[in-house]
Parts: C-alpha cells; structure tokens; sequence
C-alpha cells in the first residue's frame, strides 16, 4: 500500500502564512461528509489532514457550527454502515483469504468505532477550565457518540475525583480568606467598642 501524499512543507507554509484554517461551511461541510464515506478513510483524523488542522480546531468548528456538527453526525453512521457492509461482503470470500480481510475488518471497527476492544479515546476538554466544565464538555461529547459506555463511566469518575478536590480547594480559599478578614478586623477594632473602627465595613 501506498503511503498518503503529504507535503510537509507546502504544508508548513500554508500554516505559517494563513494561520489556523477558517471554517468555510460551503466547503468543510461536504469535506466531512466525503471524507466519512470514503472507505478508505472514514475518519476524523482523515479529515483533519485534508483541511490541514488539529484536532482541537475540529472540536471548536464541532462546538461552534451546529451544520458541521449535523454533517460529522451523519458522516459517523455513514462510515459505521459502510464498515458493516464490508463485513456482510467479506462472509461470502471462502477460504484463507477469508481470514486475513476479516481480521482487517475487526481491526478497522476497533480502531474505528471501538468495537471489540477498548481503544484510545479523544478528549474534547479545555485544559485551562475547571472540573465542573469538564463535566459539562464531557457530557457534549458523550452525547456525539465518542465514548463507549464504560469509557464514559471511568471518564466521569475521574472528573468526580478532580471536582472533590477542586470543591476542597476552593472552601479552604474561602477559609483563608474569612481567617485574613477577621485578623484585619481584630486589628482595626478600636478598644472594646466593636461597633467603631477605622475603616473596615
């Protein structure tokens, strides 16, 4: 098999001279649904090379353009049905051929729709956000379809983790905080007349 063309610095000129690529519906959203269809691509990172962007610059577009985000949805069971008739072709191949295509054929479905194994999952997190809105971007995502169901469980028992202690962290800023206020007051009181001070409301 051929190795994709890719020009490595045509591509770097482009990035360094335009920036990140701008979302044009007219043209990324066909893209998405022309890249999901093709059986030998079929995937997000196939349409992230050919638009020349990231997989951060995907979610954003998924986040921001709800025709891409329809096109992406519908390109997902396009591909996922296509994976399925190959497998209804690859029943009738007799003998050792046989094997070898089916073996690919679960190959491409675990690595592709996380059947049969648990795969490497993408996650659409900001990582300058907090727990609470990783729960929340989580929640968006799962809702695409990105995770199984035991990857979504073990995802939102981590965020649980993180959220607890981001909760602790913040009421023990509060307690700081409250301890600093009272200190400032104890020193501006003025004698034993607590209704006076010089300053502090």
């Amino acid at each position: 098999m051929m190795p994709m063309k890719f020009n490595a610095e045509e591509i770097y000129k482009k990035i360094k001279t335009q920036g990140n690529s701008k979302y044009i519906e007219e043209i990324h959203c066909p893209m998405i649904l022309r890249i999901m269809n093709d059986k030998n691509k079929g995937t997000m990172s196939a349409f992230c090379v050919e638009a020349i962007i990231g997989d951060t610059i995907f979610y954003d577009w998924l986040n921001r353009h709800d025709i891409f985000l329809q096109c992406y949805a519908i390109g997902k069971m396009v591909a996922r049905e296509n994976w399925e008739q190959e497998g209804r072709e690859i029943r009738e191949i007799p003998g050792l051929e046989l094997g070898c295509r089916m073996e690919h054929w679960r190959m491409i479905g675990w690595s592709r729709f996380g059947v049969g194994k648990n795969s490497r999952i993408r996650l659409n997190l900001n990582p300058n956000n907090n727990p609470a809105e990783h729960y929340a971007q989580l929640l968006r995502q799962a809702s695409q379809g990105d995770f199984t169901a035991g990857e979504i469980k073990q995802l939102m028992e981590a965020v649980n983790v993180g959220l607890n202690a981001h909760q602790v962290f913040e009421l023990q800023k509060e307690i700081d905080q409250l301890k600093s206020d009272l200190i400032k007051m104890n020193e501006l009181r003025n004698g034993e007349n607590t209704y006076t001070n010089k300053g502090l409301a």
